[in-house]
């Protein structure tokens, strides 16, 4: 089996990159070519890391609401809706079965 080295036989649509371009025309070795090679970062995944960190800083468990709802079931005025906890039950389950 030959494969060939030529971009054109293999797509007519494909091209090089300029660092490919500089290893097949002779102009330095491998290293020198990986030397220029570039990454980019788009701003929409500069704003996913960034909100990534502000996530990282909030904790996991909010002690105000637990305090909140403590202090409810202490004064006994906390109520639970059957209907909102049945609701989320079937959601959750719901959701378990699709993934």
């Amino acid at each position: 089996m030959k494969i060939a080295d030529n971009m054109e036989i293999l797509s007519p649509n494909l091209q090089r990159t300029d660092s490919a371009k500089e290893r097949t025309a002779g102009k330095g070795g491998p290293e020198e070519a990986l030397s220029r090679d570039q990454v980019t970062v788009s701003e929409g995944a500069k704003e996913i890391a960034r909100l990534q960190l502000e996530v990282s800083r909030v904790p996991e468990i909010r002690a105000d609401r637990v305090e909140e709802i403590q202090n409810a079931i202490n004064a006994g005025i906390y109520n639970v809706r059957g209907e909102a906890v049945a609701g989320k039950l079937l959601t959750e389950a719901i959701i378990d079965s699709l993934v």
